[in-house]
């Protein structure tokens, strides 16, 4: 069964790979990262947020501090 595409993960993996940063090949922190974003898009669309407000606040939960 092909591994399943994670739309956050790709992105933060693209977004390290293209600043140079070190962590582009951690898979774990990628992972972890890209399991947060999702989160908090889940989240956000329960509470009540539109799918715009939802999607930037995962992005900057997947890029917090990067």
């Amino acid at each position: 069964m092909p591994k399943e595409l994670d739309y956050y993960a790709l992105y933060l993996q693209k977004y390290l790979s293209d600043t140079g940063d070190k962590r582009k090949d951690d898979e774990e922190f990628i992972s972890s990262r890209a399991d947060l974003a999702a989160q908090e898009l889940e989240d956000m669309r329960r509470d009540g947020a539109s799918v715009p407000m939802a999607q930037e606040s995962a992005m900057a939960v997947l890029l917090n501090g990067i």
